[in-house]
């Protein structure tokens, strides 16, 4: 797709891009400000406002800000302070822009915008220059037209700042099926594989599995906790969003926003959308049936606190509710035994305290034959 017609219509994905954008930062700003009150939002590669007639995120998170700000709980509270970046080097996307803002209704003393019109490395390097300075917490969304604008290295400068988290978008619709033959080693396909990749340039059994390698990369790289890839399946077109952060409870925030807008039980389904299907079924039945090993391996290998299978749960991309239903059926197996800090059996589901909040300690016991 040329970018002349990227910006004169939203496709499906970019539909179900910008959604799974809204629902994120309407659970993750209400939060976040409420504890510290302030924070930077950058919108790297912007646009230019809107995708035809449908609001691009720029004007998305105007909204949202908006709506979120006329909370009771934070109206409250004084000397709110809202950061928000936006830059995109198409200087007519920045004049649309600049256009679309000034008619939204937004109090400026709260919400500060600043909109560049700058090569992506050198607003990087300013945002990357004197980290001292930016101990607020920071959002970043990338969503590069051309995803060989973005560098691993980037990820690394960004994470490393205080209190940051990444929204990456990554067109990758293509990149999965790279063939060794097809390309020579300078091929800017093969290089972001090589980079953003475990396996490289290799034989991947599906779209779901390239994403997990993607995925591997960034937690060996950038050596943070959290990385939620969430797949965006349009049939022909397969891109993917990643969040990247070292917070749990950012974590499992992307966790529901992903079950939200899927399918969910015994594995996820697909679901199907006027805007798009985000998962295939028979990926996702493996996605989840690793999980479900995955947790009986760690079962099997030492006890694990009711806390401990929580963050081992949403470091897998799961809910609360999926461990507690897999550790249901393992105690109906007889395969796991359930104590409390002083060794007495419990027998009680509904007191094992597997939930979003901990509130007392519970040890599981893989129950050795």
């Amino acid at each position: 797709m040329k970018k002349k017609d990227f910006f004169e219509k939203q496709s499906a994905l970019t539909a179900a891009k910008t959604q799974i954008y809204k629902h994120y930062i309407e659970g993750y700003l209400p939060k976040l400000l409420m504890t510290y009150g302030t924070c930077l939002i950058a919108d790297l590669f912007c646009g230019a406002g809107k995708n035809g007639e449908k609001n691009g995120s720029p004007l998305i998170l105007i909204n949202k800000l908006n709506y979120i700000l006329s909370s009771p709980q934070l109206q409250k509270k004084t000397d709110l302070k809202v950061y928000v970046l936006f830059n995109d080097i198409d200087e007519s996307n920045i004049k649309n822009l600049r256009k679309e803002i000034k008619s939204i209704k937004y109090d400026e003393k709260v919400i500060h915008i600043i909109i560049k019109n700058k090569e992506y490395e050198v607003i990087l390097k300013e945002l990357t220059r004197k980290p001292e300075k930016l101990e607020i917490p920071k959002f970043f969304f990338l969503d590069p037209f051309k995803y060989s604008r973005v560098k691993m290295g980037d990820l690394k400068k960004l994470m490393s700042l205080s209190n940051a988290e990444i929204l990456l978008f990554i067109p990758i619709f293509h990149s999965y099926r790279f063939s060794k033959k097809e390309f020579n080693d300078t091929h800017k396909t093969r290089i972001f594989i090589e980079e953003y990749t475990t396996k490289g340039v290799a034989d991947y059994k599906n779209i779901h599995n390239f994403v997990l390698s993607v995925r591997e990369k960034f937690l060996q790289e950038i050596s943070i906790p959290y990385v939620r890839p969430i797949l965006l399946d349009g049939g022909s077109q397969k891109n993917a969003l990643f969040l990247l952060t070292k917070h749990q409870k950012a974590m499992l925030l992307m966790n529901k926003v992903a079950f939200k807008l899927t399918d969910e039980g015994s594995r996820v389904k697909v679901k199907k959308q006027s805007l798009d299907m985000l998962f295939q079924i028979n990926e996702v039945s493996s996605f989840y049936s690793k999980f479900r090993q995955n947790l009986e391996d760690a079962l099997r290998k030492s006890d694990m606190t009711n806390s401990e299978l929580i963050e081992f749960t949403i470091q897998n991309c799961f809910l609360p509710k999926h461990v507690k239903k897999e550790l249901t059926e393992l105690y109906k197996l007889g395969k796991i035994k359930i104590t409390d800090s002083d060794n007495i059996e419990i027998s009680d589901i509904r007191k094992w305290n597997i939930a979003d909040k901990i509130t007392k300690k519970v040890i599981f016991k893989w129950i050795k034959s």
